[in-house]
């Protein structure tokens, strides 16, 4: 099993939010990452692996899998 850093949101709460709201969700923690980069690796890196475990949630929610290709 996955350990999720969002864990309520792995739990179900992201397949609430509508693939805009997934979408705002990720872009937010790359522009964070965007700001941290050179600054402090901690918070860079961070910010990269929350994109990133956004990203795979939305890959894994059921409604959009006639949309892998536009999402991916």
């Amino acid at each position: 099993m996955r350990k999720f850093l969002h864990k309520e949101l792995a739990a179900g709460r992201w397949s609430e939010l509508s693939l805009a709201e997934q979408m705002a969700n990720i872009g937010s923690e790359v522009s964070r990452s965007h700001k941290w980069q050179g600054k402090d690796k901690n918070i860079f890196w961070g910010a990269v692996e929350r994109a990133l475990e956004l990203f795979d949630l939305t890959l894994m929610d059921s409604r959009w899998k006639g949309r892998l290709r536009e999402i991916a």
